[in-house]
Protein backbone atom coordinates (compact mmCIF):
# COMPACT_ATOMS: atom_id res chain seq x y z
CA UNK A 1 0.00 0.00 0.00
CA UNK A 2 0.96 3.49 -0.74
CA UNK A 3 2.49 5.07 2.39
CA UNK A 4 1.56 9.01 2.45
CA UNK A 5 3.23 10.97 5.49
CA UNK A 6 1.58 13.64 7.20
CA UNK A 7 3.04 16.74 8.80
CA UNK A 8 1.98 17.12 12.18
CA UNK A 9 1.01 20.44 14.38
CA UNK A 10 2.39 21.14 17.83
CA UNK A 11 -0.75 22.15 20.55
CA UNK A 12 1.13 24.45 22.37
CA UNK A 13 -0.76 24.02 25.58
CA UNK A 14 -0.71 20.21 26.27
CA UNK A 15 2.92 19.96 24.28
CA UNK A 16 1.48 17.31 22.20
CA UNK A 17 1.55 16.79 18.23
CA UNK A 18 -2.22 16.99 16.60
CA UNK A 19 -3.99 16.76 13.92
CA UNK A 20 -7.36 16.56 12.26
CA UNK A 21 -8.67 13.75 11.65
CA UNK A 22 -10.00 14.70 8.15
CA UNK A 23 -6.51 14.31 6.86
CA UNK A 24 -5.95 10.81 8.10
CA UNK A 25 -9.35 9.94 6.35
CA UNK A 26 -9.26 11.49 3.43
CA UNK A 27 -5.73 9.69 2.86
CA UNK A 28 -7.71 6.44 3.34
CA UNK A 29 -10.48 7.20 0.71
CA UNK A 30 -8.03 7.82 -1.60
CA UNK A 31 -6.18 4.43 -0.99
CA UNK A 32 -3.39 5.31 0.94
CA UNK A 33 -2.15 4.40 3.88
CA UNK A 34 -1.65 7.62 6.48
CA UNK A 35 1.37 8.20 8.31
CA UNK A 36 1.60 10.99 10.66
CA UNK A 37 5.41 12.34 11.04
CA UNK A 38 6.34 13.69 14.69
CA UNK A 39 8.15 16.22 15.04
CA UNK A 40 11.75 15.61 15.07
CA UNK A 41 13.41 18.30 17.42
CA UNK A 42 16.61 19.33 14.94
CA UNK A 43 19.17 18.90 18.13
CA UNK A 44 18.38 15.48 18.08
CA UNK A 45 21.81 13.53 17.76
CA UNK A 46 20.90 11.26 14.64
CA UNK A 47 18.66 14.39 12.73
CA UNK A 48 19.64 13.56 9.62
CA UNK A 49 19.13 9.88 9.88
CA UNK A 50 16.07 10.02 11.03
CA UNK A 51 14.92 12.27 8.27
CA UNK A 52 16.41 10.37 5.96
CA UNK A 53 14.49 7.36 7.01
CA UNK A 54 11.71 9.03 7.14
CA UNK A 55 11.93 9.95 3.48
CA UNK A 56 12.51 6.24 2.89
CA UNK A 57 9.40 5.42 4.16
CA UNK A 58 6.93 6.95 3.13
CA UNK A 59 5.79 7.08 -1.07
CA UNK A 60 4.45 10.59 -0.73
CA UNK A 61 3.50 13.76 1.63
CA UNK A 62 1.02 16.18 3.06
CA UNK A 63 2.07 19.57 4.00
CA UNK A 64 -1.24 20.32 6.72
CA UNK A 65 -2.50 23.32 7.89
CA UNK A 66 -1.98 24.95 11.00
CA UNK A 67 -0.74 28.85 12.75
CA UNK A 68 0.86 31.34 10.57
CA UNK A 69 4.40 30.93 9.49
CA UNK A 70 6.70 32.84 10.92
CA UNK A 71 7.51 36.29 8.84
CA UNK A 72 11.27 36.19 9.65
CA UNK A 73 11.20 32.92 7.28
CA UNK A 74 10.20 35.33 4.16
CA UNK A 75 12.38 38.58 5.70
CA UNK A 76 9.51 40.57 7.00
CA UNK A 77 8.89 41.55 10.91
CA UNK A 78 5.89 40.19 12.28
CA UNK A 79 2.89 42.95 11.90
CA UNK A 80 0.31 43.23 14.69
CA UNK A 81 -2.18 41.34 13.10
CA UNK A 82 0.25 38.03 12.08
CA UNK A 83 -0.44 35.09 14.29
CA UNK A 84 1.74 33.93 17.09
CA UNK A 85 4.27 31.73 15.81
CA UNK A 86 5.15 27.63 16.69
CA UNK A 87 9.02 27.63 15.64
CA UNK A 88 9.49 24.02 16.21
CA UNK A 89 6.72 23.68 13.42
CA UNK A 90 8.01 25.60 11.04
CA UNK A 91 11.89 24.58 11.29
CA UNK A 92 10.29 20.73 11.27
CA UNK A 93 7.90 21.58 7.98
CA UNK A 94 10.66 23.96 6.09
CA UNK A 95 13.01 20.94 6.41
CA UNK A 96 11.01 18.42 5.64
CA UNK A 97 9.94 20.64 2.87
CA UNK A 98 13.79 21.00 1.11
CA UNK A 99 14.12 17.29 1.85
CA UNK A 100 10.89 16.59 -0.48
CA UNK A 101 11.74 18.91 -2.78
CA UNK A 102 15.21 16.73 -2.80
CA UNK A 103 13.99 13.90 -3.42
CA UNK A 104 11.74 13.83 -6.07
CA UNK A 105 8.44 12.76 -4.12
CA UNK A 106 4.94 13.97 -4.72
CA UNK A 107 3.24 16.11 -2.30
CA UNK A 108 0.25 18.02 -1.30
CA UNK A 109 0.57 21.49 0.66
CA UNK A 110 -2.83 22.37 2.49
CA UNK A 111 -3.30 25.97 3.78
CA UNK A 112 -0.31 26.67 5.37
CA UNK A 113 1.08 23.87 3.51
CA UNK A 114 0.99 26.34 0.41
CA UNK A 115 2.30 28.73 2.51
CA UNK A 116 5.79 27.31 3.56
CA UNK A 117 5.99 25.80 -0.03
CA UNK A 118 5.91 29.86 -1.61
CA UNK A 119 8.06 31.35 1.32
CA UNK A 120 10.72 28.34 1.40
CA UNK A 121 11.23 29.32 -1.88
CA UNK A 122 11.40 32.64 -2.32
CA UNK A 123 8.34 34.34 -1.79
CA UNK A 124 6.84 36.29 0.55
CA UNK A 125 3.18 36.37 2.61
CA UNK A 126 0.25 38.88 2.87
CA UNK A 127 0.58 38.37 7.12
CA UNK A 128 -3.39 39.83 7.24
CA UNK A 129 -5.54 39.28 3.79
CA UNK A 130 -7.79 41.92 5.70
CA UNK A 131 -5.46 44.53 6.50
CA UNK A 132 -3.35 44.36 3.16
CA UNK A 133 -5.26 43.51 0.10
CA UNK A 134 -8.35 45.81 -0.91
CA UNK A 135 -11.43 44.87 -2.09
CA UNK A 136 -10.37 40.96 -0.66
CA UNK A 137 -13.49 38.76 -0.16
CA UNK A 138 -13.87 37.64 3.57
CA UNK A 139 -11.16 34.25 3.66
CA UNK A 140 -11.43 34.19 7.69
CA UNK A 141 -14.71 32.00 7.61
CA UNK A 142 -15.69 29.76 9.99
CA UNK A 143 -16.65 26.10 9.54
CA UNK A 144 -15.60 23.26 7.29
CA UNK A 145 -18.00 24.19 4.30
CA UNK A 146 -17.55 25.28 0.76
CA UNK A 147 -17.29 29.16 1.48
CA UNK A 148 -16.60 31.21 -2.51
CA UNK A 149 -15.39 29.76 -5.54
CA UNK A 150 -11.96 29.34 -6.73
CA UNK A 151 -11.20 29.66 -10.98
CA UNK A 152 -8.57 27.36 -12.04
CA UNK A 153 -6.36 27.90 -14.38
CA UNK A 154 -6.83 26.39 -17.99
CA UNK A 155 -4.41 23.81 -18.89
CA UNK A 156 -2.96 23.68 -15.21
CA UNK A 157 -2.36 20.64 -13.43
CA UNK A 158 -4.81 21.39 -10.64
CA UNK A 159 -7.58 21.70 -13.82
CA UNK A 160 -6.80 18.11 -15.14
CA UNK A 161 -6.78 16.51 -11.57
CA UNK A 162 -10.12 18.38 -10.28
CA UNK A 163 -11.55 19.61 -13.70
CA UNK A 164 -11.55 22.63 -15.42
CA UNK A 165 -13.72 25.52 -14.62
CA UNK A 166 -14.09 27.03 -10.94
CA UNK A 167 -14.70 24.44 -7.75
CA UNK A 168 -16.31 25.78 -4.41
CA UNK A 169 -13.71 25.84 -1.37
CA UNK A 170 -13.43 26.43 2.66
CA UNK A 171 -12.05 29.62 3.28
CA UNK A 172 -10.27 29.29 7.24
CA UNK A 173 -7.37 31.69 6.53
CA UNK A 174 -6.06 34.96 6.31
CA UNK A 175 -2.90 34.70 5.40
CA UNK A 176 -1.87 33.86 1.75
CA UNK A 177 0.78 34.48 -1.45
CA UNK A 178 1.97 37.97 -1.82
CA UNK A 179 5.19 37.19 -3.80
CA UNK A 180 4.54 34.04 -6.17
CA UNK A 181 8.36 32.21 -5.39
CA UNK A 182 10.32 31.33 -8.70
CA UNK A 183 9.65 28.38 -9.97
CA UNK A 184 5.68 28.34 -8.62
CA UNK A 185 2.87 28.83 -11.28
CA UNK A 186 -0.38 30.56 -10.16
CA UNK A 187 -3.16 27.65 -11.09
CA UNK A 188 -6.07 29.23 -9.20
CA UNK A 189 -7.22 31.91 -7.79
CA UNK A 190 -10.59 33.56 -5.68
CA UNK A 191 -12.67 36.00 -7.41
CA UNK A 192 -10.85 38.74 -5.97
CA UNK A 193 -7.42 37.73 -6.97
CA UNK A 194 -6.07 36.22 -3.72
CA UNK A 195 -4.00 32.55 -4.60
CA UNK A 196 -5.56 29.56 -4.52
CA UNK A 197 -3.24 27.18 -5.82
CA UNK A 198 -0.13 26.81 -7.41
CA UNK A 199 2.11 24.36 -8.84
CA UNK A 200 5.59 23.70 -10.15
CA UNK A 201 6.94 25.01 -13.64
CA UNK A 202 9.22 22.12 -13.74
CA UNK A 203 6.39 19.94 -13.64
CA UNK A 204 7.32 18.08 -10.43
CA UNK A 205 4.21 16.42 -9.48
CA UNK A 206 2.96 18.40 -6.44
CA UNK A 207 -0.09 20.74 -5.78
CA UNK A 208 -0.70 23.47 -3.32
CA UNK A 209 -4.01 24.51 -2.25
CA UNK A 210 -4.87 27.52 0.32
CA UNK A 211 -8.04 25.72 1.14
CA UNK A 212 -8.94 22.56 3.00
CA UNK A 213 -9.94 19.81 0.52
CA UNK A 214 -9.59 17.29 3.59
CA UNK A 215 -12.98 18.66 4.81
CA UNK A 216 -14.72 18.21 1.63
CA UNK A 217 -13.44 14.79 0.68
CA UNK A 218 -16.22 12.73 1.85
CA UNK A 219 -18.98 14.60 0.39
CA UNK A 220 -17.38 15.85 -3.08
CA UNK A 221 -15.29 13.58 -5.39
CA UNK A 222 -13.44 16.70 -6.98
CA UNK A 223 -11.61 17.13 -3.79
CA UNK A 224 -10.90 13.71 -2.91
CA UNK A 225 -9.48 13.67 -6.43
CA UNK A 226 -6.52 15.75 -4.85
CA UNK A 227 -6.11 12.81 -2.38
CA UNK A 228 -6.23 9.91 -5.16
CA UNK A 229 -3.72 12.12 -7.37
CA UNK A 230 -0.71 12.48 -4.88
CA UNK A 231 -1.66 8.00 -3.99
CA UNK A 232 -1.64 7.94 -7.71
CA UNK A 233 1.70 9.63 -8.56
CA UNK A 234 3.35 8.48 -5.22
CA UNK A 235 2.36 5.06 -6.63
CA UNK A 236 5.06 5.70 -9.01
CA UNK A 237 8.32 3.78 -7.97
CA UNK A 238 10.04 5.04 -10.44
Amino acid sequence: MVIIGLSTNRDTAQGADCMPRDYALSVLRAGGLPLILPMIPMEQPNYGEVMDRILETVDGLVFTGGPDLDPETYGEARLPACGIPVPERDKADLELFQRAIASGKPFLGICRGLQVCNAALGGTLYQDIASQVPGALEHRQAGKGAAHPADFKKGSLLSKVMGEGRAWVTSRHHQSIARLAPGLVLSAESPDGVAEAVEFEDGRPAICVQWHPENLTANDPRHLALFEWLVREAGKKG
